[in-house]
Parts: structure tokens; sequence; C-alpha cells
């Protein structure tokens, strides 16, 4: 574990969006966490949990709104996993992506560790807190996002899959999970309780070529070779057929054009001409 908590520069962007769609003053929001505006330009940066932190509080008071971590629920999976969603979508089964999930999140942060512990009756996903003092704008966020992504990538509605869901004392997340019909309790630690038969299921959006692709380019990165967004692009504009559009979400980019004169400028090509090479 790196002596330095640290969240993405691209959980941070999110959290500013989300203020700025509110009319919160998303400038002056991360001027007062002491975020450098350089920084957020790159997407694999890193930013100290304790500006992290300033910035959940200046949105807890400028918005006076206990529920603002959740409802971030709609921008988390695609603006701040780096693109890991893809690979948690395109695993065999739903046990390859939530181990995928736990391997892969210190790179995203390490102020939280996922552990999936199954008994053979019950598989629960565990979200340790390692920033003891996490605001609970952050859990409340993940535990929806979770709950929401993987049950969807079996094509089911939360209720129909999780067992129940826990939640930490200072959450906020409870009256969302009831309102999906999720049974919730109050434990120490977040969690999310399914049964073990479910960790076999085969996920929709399965396609080994893309998994093993981003398993290698994962494992890269980690390993400190050079990886990022556009490189992840490539993988997925020749091993799917997903619109250019969703794929430049996915990996960072609000605006499609934006993306494609960031792979032009890289590739030499399109992302269009890039796929009609492949195919």
């Amino acid at each position: 574990m790196s002596h330095l908590m640290f969240t993405s520069s691209a959980f941070a962007s999110t959290i500013l969006l989300h203020a700025r769609q509110l009319g919160l003053g998303a400038t002056e929001l991360r001027r007062r966490a002491g975020i450098g505006e350089a920084l957020l330009a790159d997407h694999r940066g890193r930013v100290p949990v304790e500006q992290v932190e300033r910035l959940w509080n200046e949105c807890e008071r400028a918005s006076g709104n206990p529920h603002f971590g959740c409802e971030m629920v709609n921008g988390m999976a695609t603006h701040c996993l780096q693109g890991l969603n893809i690979l948690l979508d395109s695993a065999p089964t739903l046990g390859d992506s939530l181990a995928a999930f736990c391997q892969h999140l210190p790179s995203v942060t390490n102020c939280v560790e996922a552990r999936l512990e199954d008994d053979g009756h019950h598989a629960r996903l565990t979200l340790q807190l390692v920033w003891p003092e996490l605001h609970h704008f952050g859990p409340d966020a993940a535990v929806l996002t979770l709950a929401r992504n993987i049950a969807r990538r079996l094509g089911l509605p939360p209720a129909a899959l999780f067992v129940e869901a826990g939640i930490a004392p200072r959450q906020h997340c409870g009256d969302l999970l009831q309102q999906w019909s999720v049974a919730w309790r109050r434990s120490e630690t977040p969690y999310l309780l399914l049964p073990s038969a479910a960790l076999q299921r085969p996920l929709y959006g399965a396609n080994e070529f893309l998994y093993q692709s981003l398993r290698h380019q994962w494992g890269s990165a980690e390993a400190g070779v050079e990886g990022d967004g556009l490189s992840l692009a490539r993988i997925w504009l020749r091993s799917s057929d997903q619109p250019i559009e969703r794929i430049a979400e996915r990996i960072g980019y609000r605006q499609a054009g934006n993306f494609i004169r960031a792979f032009r400028k890289r590739f030499g090509i399109t992302p269009k001409q890039f796929r009609l090479g492949h195919s």
C-alpha cells in the first residue's frame, strides 16, 4: 500500500461535474479544496485524499444536501473508473468481473479495499474503508453504483440479485436502496450480499477477446508500462460494435469530438477509420 492515500483525478472531476450541474460553482469548490486545474486534465492523475475530503466538505457546505453522493450514481461508473468498467462488463462471468474489480480497484484509489468472500451459500463484496474518516458522499456513491452496475451486468434490477446491503453509520443511501427494494442494515463497513450461485452466471456483455486484452492492458499499467484511455479505446473499437460516442464517454471524454481529435492526433487516423481497418 502506498504511503500516499489518493483517488483518481477522474473521480475528482466527476464530483466537480455533479457540483456544476447543481449550480454550486465548481471552480470555487476546486479552489477551496486546493486541487490544481492542471491535475484534473490528466485522467490518470492522483489527487491526495486530503484534498478530495476537503472537496467533499465544500460540496456539503455549498449544497446542504446529505444525498449529494447518492445523486452521483448516474456518473460514477462512466467517468471515474478510467475504463475499468469496460473490463468488468466484458468478463465471462459475474465472479470473474467481481474478482477483477477487487484486483484493480487500487489503481483507481487506495482509500478503499474491495474484498470478495464466498461461503458456498452467499458471496459478500465488502468495501473496507482504509481512510477511516472518509466523507459519507464517497461510500454512498460507491455502494449505489456497484449495486446498480453489478445487477445490470446480469440484466437484473438490484432487488432481484442482492440479498441485502450493509451501509456504514454515517451513510445516507439507505433511502434509495429501499426505493430499489434492496434490504439494508447498518454495518461497520459497506457491503453487498448476493447468492453464491450468481457468481457463475455469464454476463450479457461477455467478450473474451476484449476481456483478455483489457486484463493485459491493466496489468501492464500496474506494472508501470504506459497505458491510457486511448489505448483502451483501440481495443474496444477492434473488438465490439459499440458506438464511438459511447466508447468516448466510457473512457472519460464527455464530448465525442474531443475524443476523435485526440485519437487522430495520437494514431494518425480517426476512430471510424481505425474500426473499418479492423472489420
